[in-house]
């Protein structure tokens, strides 16, 4: 009589449900807390019902919810085919006559029911839970949105940890190998860039770490759900995704060998991909470490071949499941040798990455900052660095020249730059630096002192209507002065208008300042400006309202100034009270003339003076002094 096979077997069926009928019981028990039960625990708190009457269901017991989506299916695919992990049981399971197909298929099809199933009931708890709440909480629409996410999600990782499973013989790697399946994009991605920075010069690598990684991460993405939409293309990729993953899985399942259970990649052209690419990944983690902490050459490349040996020595362990492995180092050096040539390929530049600089007719703007957040962010309202005026972009232009030319400098006081330009043609070329703090401002100075560049810095020069300011706040330690009256917010902006166009770059150079100015909008937003010693004219404003006894400290809240020769460069940091006290040589200040003169030139960081400055309410505070800005009357 002629065999005959069926799609579905009840006997296997069975035995699967035994075997990890459990998963979708705890997923259950674990939805049902965090939602229908947690929602009724809630339901007499007020606020938690306000807060939550968003209709995102993730946002309720999302600890428990993305804690059950980011482990249950990749359990559920490891215990689900672990009969191809072990040698008796893959010879049991493909001695009966199913085909394998059949075979995969039937597993397949119980583990999406065991995934599907509780979230289907809990949908179901939750719709028939809603006309009872005390408010609406969420529609029929959010509870479908949550169960067609949450099946998706479940579904492509439960697919991906069943694939990487066709490609090794290990239980404990396909848990691992699943993880970083979907973590690899991004992770490769933020390796390479780390590393490229150390051999192209000018490479912002910042600028392509800035970009929106998460995407790509489902796990990530995932608890976005909590506060963003849900786009339905997300659900369409991650669909897509999921049945590409069963299909590469039911070919690669049907080409296994049976033999090749409990070994580490079951196909063997595939081992040295696993070899090298296990080494290669280790090697850019230990150069991007030793290169980050050390900021040498010599230290990237010694975490390269230090991090590549070891890398090497465990992908090899792993594959040969035994220590044993130093006599094979043909592989290695082979691998040495290649990376060699790419390194030198970067190092000498090739490809003119280095070099290059788009000429002059071709930039429609030019960026110039220490960050690159700008680049990102560029809003109307807000602070940016973009230039239009051709002499500032011919000033970042000859600073790039510069840069490119003179590639060593000092290693100590310096400062991060980043230049971009913004083609004609819709092309963006950015490239960040770490230049020394004179050059810097030596090319600094003529775009600071520019009106573009202060009307970048500063978006309150932009605006010539002050309709929409609520509130302007002048602070210095515990006093603030707060101006509500229209006709005084318009006269203080059109002064400190005056005064911040007419800030000189030196002015800038030595960090004294009295506090904060705060600029508080109708929409609650706020700007906020550092209020400098060199600001006279808003001084004067206060001044001639009276308010500057509010608004900052004066000498009549000073009871005395003790000044200090710091002459042994200690850090103004390190001083205390008690080391001013212990101090012999020391200039004490009573008069409140000379006392305003200190408070006008002290600042922080310096060290060639130190002051002692001793409030009347008992407060003291240590600043310090310039030598190339002191009071006259300081020897």
């Amino acid at each position: 009589m002629p065999l005959k096979t069926f799609l579905f077997n009840r006997g296997i069926f069975t035995q699967i449900v035994r075997n990890v009928g459990w998963v979708s019981l705890i997923y259950f028990i674990g939805l049902l807390f965090a939602l229908p039960i947690h929602i009724f625990m809630m339901s007499e708190n007020k606020d938690w019902l306000i807060h939550h009457q968003t209709g995102r269901i993730f946002d309720i017991g999302s600890v428990i919810q993305f804690s059950l989506m980011f482990t249950l299916p990749i359990l559920l695919a490891i215990f689900l085919f672990r009969y191809m992990q072990v040698k008796r049981s893959a010879d049991h399971m493909h001695s009966l006559p199913i085909k394998r197909e059949v075979l995969f298929l039937q597993h397949i099809v119980v583990g999406m029911i065991i995934l599907i199933v509780p979230v289907a009931v809990i949908a179901v708890c939750l719709i028939m839970m809603k006309p009872f709440l005390p408010i609406s909480l969420y529609s029929f629409k959010h509870v479908a949105i949550w169960f067609v996410s949450t099946v998706s999600m479940n579904l492509l990782l439960f697919s991906g940890a069943v694939f990487v499973g066709m490609l090794t013989g290990m239980s404990i790697l396909q848990g691992m190998f699943a993880y970083i399946l979907f973590f690899f994009p991004a992770g490769i991605f933020i390796l390479l860039i780390f590393n490229l920075k150390y051999f192209l010069y000018g490479f912002a690598y910042e600028y392509y770490l800035s970009s929106s990684l998460n995407e790509i991460i489902p796990f990530i993405q995932a608890l976005n759900w909590e506060t963003e939409r849900i786009q339905p293309l997300e659900i369409l990729i991650y669909t897509v995704l999921t049945f590409m993953f069963y299909g590469l899985s039911i070919w690669l399942y049907k080409k296994r060998h049976v033999e090749m259970a409990t070994d580490a990649i079951v196909f063997r052209p595939l081992r040295p991909v696993f070899t090298y690419g296990f080494t290669f990944c280790v090697m850019l983690v230990g150069g991007a470490y030793f290169g980050q902490m050390q900021q040498k050459m010599s230290w990237v490349i010694f975490g390269y071949v230090f991090s590549s040996l070891f890398g090497y020595i465990i992908a090899r362990m792993i594959l040969a499941k035994t220590w044993r492995v130093f006599s094979r180092w043909k592989e290695y050096m082979g691998y040495v040798v290649f990376m060699s040539i790419v390194g030198l390929l970067f190092t000498f530049d090739l490809f003119g990455y280095k070099a290059y600089q788009p000429s002059l007719n071709e930039i429609e703007r030019a960026y110039f900052g220490d960050h690159i957040y700008f680049l990102e962010n560029d809003e109307i309202d807000e602070e940016n660095a973009f230039y239009y005026e051709k002499e500032n972009i011919r000033n970042i232009y000859l600073f790039h020249q510069h840069l490119i030319e003179q590639r060593t400098y000092p290693v100590n006081d310096r400062r991060n730059v980043v230049i971009g330009y913004d083609l004609k043609n819709g092309k963006r070329i950015v490239r960040e630096y770490t230049v020394p703090m004179n050059l810097y401002n030596q090319f600094y100075k003529p775009i600071f002192n520019s009106i573009e560049f202060k009307k970048n810095h500063y978006p309150i020069l932009r605006k010539t209507n002050f309709e929409d300011i609520l509130q302007i706040r002048i602070g210095s330690e515990d006093k603030v002065v707060r101006l509500q009256d229209r006709a005084d917010i318009e006269s203080f902006l059109a002064v400190l208008q005056q005064q911040l166009l007419h800030e000189t770059f030196d002015e800038t150079t030595i960090n004294r300042s009295w506090g904060t100015i705060s600029i508080l909008y109708e929409k609650y937003e706020e700007q906020g400006i550092e209020w400098r010693k060199s600001y006279h004219l808003v001084e004067q404003w206060l001044q001639d309202r009276g308010l500057l006894q509010q608004a900052r400290v004066t000498a009549d809240d000073i009871a005395e100034i003790k000044i200090i020769k710091n002459t042994k460069q200690v850090p103004q940091y390190e001083w205390t009270p008690e080391m001013i006290e212990r101090e012999k040589a020391k200039m004490v200040v009573h008069d409140k003339v000379k006392i305003e003169q200190c408070l006008q030139m002290a600042t922080w960081g310096e060290e060639d003076y130190i002051l002692g400055i001793y409030y009347k309410n008992g407060r003291i505070d240590i600043q310090s002094f310039s030598k190339h800005f002191v009071p006259p009357f300081v020897h």
